[in-house]
Order: C-alpha cells, then sequence, then structure tokens
C-alpha cells in the first residue's frame, strides 16, 4: 500500500498527560471528548524529500459519541462526504473519518507528489482496520426528521452554546421553505436541574436581547426570546432536559418541532 514511501517518525503513542506534547494548544478540545489515546505516524517519499503526510489515530474512549463528536466538530458545509468508516470527508491537503470509538485524520503538507492520492489511501486503510459499525450514535435519535439539513448534528461534552450552566448535549440545523433555525438539547440529570438552567437561559437572554414572554405548553416552563441579527427562538424545560430552537423559522414551524422532540425523548 506505501510503495515509494517511508515512515520518517513514529509510530508514536500519546495519552491525556502527553497529548500537550504533540498538540500544543489544541489538547484541551480531545480531552473534553474524552480523549485516551493518539498514534501519530509520518510518512514521507522514500527519496528522502522531505515533505510528507501525518496520519494520526486518536482513540476517543467508549462514550458513544465521543469519536463522532471531535470528528463533526472539523466538518464543514462545503467538505467532500466520502464513504470511508461510518463518515468521511476530504478537503484540500486533510482526510478524516469515524468509525467507533476512532478519529482518522490524515494531514498532507500539499497535494503535490502523489501526497493528494495517500491522503485517500491511508484513512481507506485505517477504516479497514477499525471495529464497529456505521451507525449515528442513538443519543440523536430523538431529533425530527422534518427539516433536518444532513450532516449538521454536532455532539458538544460541555458548555453547549458557550454556557456553564448547560453542561454538553446536542444541536443541529433545521431548513424548512428556505428558512433556517438550529435545535439544542442539554440532559442536566435531573428535572430541578433543568429547571434551574432553563432561569439562567432565560436571564442570559434577557440581558443579550429581549425576552418576549412565556412559551407554549410544550414540556415544562418555557419562554420565547429575541436577539439582534440571530432572531427569534423558544426555550423550554422538558423533563431533565433542556431544549430550544433560534432561527429564522416561523413560530408554528419551531413549536412544531419542539413538540415532536419531546415526545420523542419522553420530556
Amino acid at each position: 500500500m506505501l510503495e515509494g514511501w517511508r515512515v520518517a517518525e513514529g509510530p508514536t503513542a500519546y495519552g491525556p498527560d502527553t497529548l500537550y506534547e504533540y498538540l500544543d494548544g489544541g489538547a484541551e478540545r480531545y480531552l473534553a471528548y474524552g480523549f485516551r489515546r493518539l498514534v501519530h505516524v509520518r510518512y514521507e517519499t522514500a527519496g528522502g524529500a522531505r515533505a510528507g503526510v501525518t496520519l494520526d489515530l486518536f482513540d476517543m474512549g467508549e462514550a458513544p459519541a465521543a469519536a463522532f463528536g471531535i470528528y463533526r466538530s472539523g466538518v464543514g458545509s462545503a467538505d467532500e462526504p466520502r464513504g470511508w468508516c461510518a463518515e468521511a470527508y476530504r478537503a484540500g491537503n486533510v482526510g478524516a473519518a469515524w468509525k467507533g470509538r476512532v478519529f482518522v485524520h490524515v494531514l498532507a503538507d500539499d497535494e503535490a507528489g502523489g501526497r493528494g492520492d495517500l491522503i485517500e489511501r491511508l484513512v481507506r486503510h485505517a477504516c479497514d482496520g477499525i471495529a464497529g459499525d456505521r451507525s449515528l450514535p442513538t443519543l440523536l435519535d430523538p431529533l425530527p426528521r422534518e427539516g433536518l439539513v444532513p450532516r449538521s448534528e454536532r455532539y458538544v461534552p460541555l458548555d453547549l452554546l458557550g454556557h456553564e450552566f448547560l453542561p454538553g448535549g446536542i444541536l443541529a440545523d433545521y431548513e424548512i421553505d428556505g428558512r433556517r433555525a438550529r435545535v439544542y438539547v442539554s440532559d442536566l440529570g435531573s428535572a430541578a436541574a433543568a429547571t434551574a438552567a432553563l432561569a439562567a437561559l432565560r436571564a442570559h437572554h434577557a440581558r443579550l436581547g429581549e425576552v418576549l414572554g412565556d412559551g407554549p405548553a410544550i414540556g415544562a416552563p418555557g419562554f420565547r426570546f429575541l436577539e439582534s441579527g440571530r432572531g427569534e427562538g423558544l426555550a423550554i424545560a422538558a423533563g431533565r432536559r433542556v431544549a430550544g430552537i433560534q432561527g429564522e423559522l416561523p413560530r408554528e414551524a419551531q413549536d412544531r418541532l419542539l413538540r415532536r422532540l419531546v415526545e420523542t425523548i419522553g420530556g
């Protein structure tokens, strides 16, 4: 598979305590998702040219959505999807994929000298050796299908929407009749914690925009809000979760999506 190439670095392993040695300034993001181990290898042409290709295999641990989450956090809307692993993309001098508990990342110095071809060969070869199926994490199952923008789902392990009082959760974009909005869900662990987080969220929106009043009777208490440049939204508490939607969608569509979400999660 690697005819004409040689291993110039590695394989080198890194754990949670040493990841900073390789990803100085970038380790925290991986640790937040549950990182366990990295194997790093760099390939260069057998003739000794310094330009090469780096393969990084991240074991993200047993959390079902960890490898998926770190993978999707780097996917752009214009990146070209590929059929490797459970999901993959190729964008310029980068190839990436995830499957099971493993995140695959391949980076070439540039695409010249056959390095673009090696990106794809390395990702495919790594995917062939990774155990696991091609299913998306089950925590995405409650998301309504109507209007869901393909590959927009995200898993965030903590500080959802940048809020310390939302410990983490899922995000997804929706488009209906040309109008878009973002849905989010965070599991607080108990109804009391969800109610407290909703109150903190209400105070946040009151500071940055305007609270328009109570929302419809979906789940427990809720409120509508408006932020300049980001549109109108609705936030609710449903059992132990806080859920919300914000964007261009009219109220009727927002209410319908959140109602279906609550029905699915049994709020």
